[in-house]
């Protein structure tokens, strides 16, 4: 496989893909971890447990979009 091939670019985006899937499954699994309590208790610390878990999947989602799609153009812009 030659550098700057075909081949060579959709693996590299396949890696990406990968990593940014990793990144947010890593924040659902921390985040749904964070939200359980509040589904057995309904109390003020399992609902600011609640609410940090939703803020972790949530900025793990931003993360993630933000690094694929940087590295994406970077690789992109190596290419051209």
């Amino acid at each position: 496989m030659e550098l700057g091939s075909a081949q060579h670019k959709q693996l590299l985006i396949r890696a990406i893909l990968r990593t940014a899937i990793k990144t947010i499954t890593l924040g659902l699994i921390i985040g749904g971890a964070l939200m359980i309590p509040f589904i057995f208790r309904d109390n003020l610390f399992s609902s600011g447990l609640f609410y940090a878990g939703s803020a972790i999947i949530f900025i793990s989602l931003i993360y993630a979009a933000y690094i694929g799609v940087s590295k994406y153009r970077h690789l992109m812009k190596g290419f051209d």
